[in-house]
């Protein structure tokens, strides 16, 4: 069953309060279920959106795993969060990024590891390039209208 708009607020909120939390999992599920499933919303997904996970952090493959679906579901969540503020379904790769930087942040917090292409994200967010970035994404994305793989 798809959630509610208001099921999927209150997870983006739950995961903005608490990234690292024991409800962050079902939370993170919630975003990305309705971002699958939702006609409201639409999120691009892909290497260039979620450069993250092919990279290896050197964790244990539980807590490397656990971790990089939370950036996604974080990614995921900025993105739809802005879409349906705007009530506009129209991806939007830099609310997801912003949201995943600090997601990502958070998480780091916790747990010692680095993702070189978050902090390259980071950097450019730091230097006011980082929207620029996304617009380019979106519009290679836009040129190459390659079938895209489901998001889990």
């Amino acid at each position: 069953m798809t959630p509610s708009k208001h099921d999927v607020l209150l997870a983006i909120s739950l995961l903005e309060k608490n990234i690292t939390g024991p409800e962050a999992s079902d939370a993170a599920k919630t975003v990305v279920v309705y971002a699958q499933e939702s006609e409201d919303v639409m999120v691009d997904i892909g290497p260039d959106q979620l450069p993250w996970v092919a990279e290896k952090w050197g964790l244990d493959r539980t807590r490397e795993q656990a971790n990089q679906s939370l950036l996604v579901a974080a990614f995921v969540a900025g993105n739809i969060k802005s879409q349906i503020k705007n009530d506009k379904a129209e991806d939007d790769t830099y609310s997801g990024w912003i949201f995943t930087i600090d997601a990502y942040k958070r998480l780091r917090a916790k747990s010692a590891f680095r993702s070189p292409s978050i902090e390259s994200l980071q950097q450019m967010q730091d230097e006011g390039t980082l929207l620029q970035h996304a617009r380019d994404v979106q519009f290679k994305d836009e040129e190459s209208e390659e079938p895209r793989p489901p998001l889990a």
